[in-house]
């Protein structure tokens, strides 16, 4: 505790020496020497409290009463500026920042706060100005550097160059100078200028190697990709293990439709290089996110994978390894990887989400119910947990518990899609029970929400046929699938079992023929639907031979005595 007071107490003495105005040209402050005892202890105390967590409020409140009581003193206005922004109220920054530098206009910290919140208000002519009188006072190259910046924000790029000459003259030969003078070239569209400070970066700090990927990087976006190839060259040459520069390389060359060159420098950036494991990743995320490449390279792009690295413990190269997978749609290697990344990183939703998706997918249900189980432990307030949950609990017949989650689930009142799905599974749970009163008022519930979704207007529309059940609801959802895809064999397939239904067996023969047309071929449901309709138009033989033909599709199909039957019935 003494230790921490003293700290404090080192603080508030630093505190009020940058704050009474006095750290350039004392002499000149507009500042009144701060005598009066009653004021030190407010503002003290106000300063005790602002940097103490939690008691911001208390702040405030005394460093206004200051001001009250004090209203020529600077240094109140000013911490309750800093104490605004941090709270993102701009406005109130602005406001206690302008008055500071208003009471005590040769205090520097005062005119950088003010410009400083002139930049996050975009007033760039506004912030240049202070930093003109900041230099005045105080012509260090930072000033004079961050002068030259807003002259070039406010598009005064010959006042910035000018600035930038100065102080190549003036201080040591600085990175900063040469690249704010190349960018400046580079906006005027002075190409040769802007590649000359470039040139004159890698004169002076020769060492960087990086430096010399700047320069190729610029030379392939100003077109002149000779110049970039060989500058390349000479870096790979000073260092031929430097990663990023081979990454950069190999981006150049792919960029420019050489894949096969691209390939061997990103080899050796990820197998023969220093470039590090965070890079890596974050060079095979960009490789899988590029699907062409992907697409193209897959190969190729998963060896680059093997070598990120050895330290298995890090969930983000488990991550990238699986995200790889998926995106080949190798989703028992991805399920692994996704499995190790959770063994390291716990407190990651994504990855959670992602591989239980991929247990819901490869139907490893317990699994699934496992990890969402423990998922919803760390996010109970994330839906998508508890939706698969209760699709891998559905799976396995646990009816009940799926019913449980969906409704934990809707107590989130999650968007649209996910409701849609959840109450889906309710309807098909409670259609399986036959309970069909509830199974109909949910696929009711999902079309009041989504009253466009077909798959929902199809099956729900089949099942109602199937029941022989509100029959003029079922044909009024199930047109409206067909109308919107009318090659769609199963729609087709659904609105002709309707017709037959209702006893239209000459429409019922139409579409279910369309079906067929369009793909339903060696769907054996299809084709009992057909042999069933031919069988009430009185055509024995037609409904014998679909018939047949759904055995030689699907051996297993129960059709076989009532095909005997048809057959004895039709001699």
């Amino acid at each position: 505790m003494k230790i921490y007071r003293a700290i404090i107490f080192l603080l508030l003495i630093t505190l009020l020496g940058c704050i009474s105005g006095r750290m350039y040209n004392n002499s000149k402050s507009n500042s009144k020497i701060i005598n009066d005892t009653e004021y030190y202890q407010l503002f003290t105390e106000a300063t005790k409290f602002s940097i103490i967590p939690g008691n911001i409020k208390n702040a405030i409140g005394l460093y206004n009463v200051c001001i009250s009581k004090y209203p020529d003193h600077a240094a109140p206005y000013y911490q309750l500026s800093g104490i605004y922004m941090h709270a993102q109220d701009l406005k109130k920054a602005h406001d206690y920042a302008k008055m500071a530098e208003k009471l005590d206009t040769l205090n520097i910290w005062y005119k950088i706060n003010l410009a400083n919140i002139y930049q996050f208000e975009s007033k760039y002519d506004s912030a240049a100005y202070l930093y003109e009188k900041i230099v005045k006072i105080s012509p260090t190259l930072e000033n004079f550097y961050n002068l030259s910046l807003l002259y070039s924000q406010c598009s005064r790029n010959q006042e910035a160059l000018a600035i930038l000459d100065r102080l190549e003259i003036d201080f040591e030969k600085s990175k900063e100078v040469f690249m704010m003078k190349h960018n400046i070239y580079n906006n005027l569209r002075k190409y040769d200028s802007a590649v000359n400070e470039l040139k004159l970066l890698i004169k002076y700090f020769p060492e960087d190697i990086s430096n010399y990927g700047i320069l190729a990087e610029y030379f392939a976006g100003i077109g002149r990709n000779e110049d970039a190839r060989e500058t390349y060259i000479i870096a790979t040459e000073k260092d031929s293990t430097n990663g990023l520069i081979l990454l950069s390389f190999g981006d150049f060359y792919m960029k420019n439709d050489n894949s096969d060159s691209a390939f061997i420098f990103y080899n050796k950036a990820f197998c023969n290089s220093d470039l590090s494991e965070d890079n890596k990743v974050s060079a095979m995320v960009n490789f899988i996110s590029d699907k062409e490449l992907l697409s193209n390279e897959s190969d190729r792009i998963e060896k680059l994978l093997k070598c990120i690295g050895n330290s298995r413990n890090d969930y983000k190269i488990y991550s990238v390894y699986a995200d790889f997978y998926i995106n080949q749609q190798r989703f028992e290697e991805a399920k692994f990887f996704l499995d190790s990344a959770l063994i390291y990183e716990k407190k990651n939703y994504a990855i959670w989400e992602q591989s239980i998706m991929i247990d819901n997918y490869l139907n490893d249900h317990e699994d699934a119910i496992f990890k969402a189980s423990e998922c919803i432990k760390s996010f109970p307030q994330k839906p998508i947990p508890y939706l698969l949950k209760a699709y891998s609990e559905q799976a396995l017949g646990l009816k009940d518990s799926a019913i449980i989650d969906v409704n934990l689930l809707l107590k989130l009142n999650p968007e649209k899609s996910v409701k849609v799905q959840a109450f889906n599974i309710l309807a098909e749970i409670y259609r399986i029970r036959e309970e069909y009163y509830l199974s109909d008022k949910y696929y009711e519930d999902i079309l009041s929400i989504d009253p466009e979704n077909l798959m929902v207007r199809n099956n729900y529309s089949y099942y109602l046929s199937v029941r022989s059940e509100k029959l003029d609801r079922a044909k009024e959802l199930s047109l409206f699938t067909i109308q919107k895809e009318p090659n769609n064999a199963t729609y087709l397939d659904t609105y002709g079992w309707i017709m037959f239904k209702m006893g239209k067996f000459l429409e019922a023969k139409v579409y279910i023929e369309e079906a067929i047309r369009f793909g339903a071929v060696n769907n054996a449901e299809v084709l009992d639907h057909f042999g069933q309709i031919m069988l009430k138009l009185g055509k024995c033989n037609d409904a014998i031979e679909a018939w047949e033909r759904v055995l030689e599709v699907d051996s297993t199909y129960n059709i076989r005595k009532k095909l005997v039957f048809v057959k004895d019935s039709c001699r």
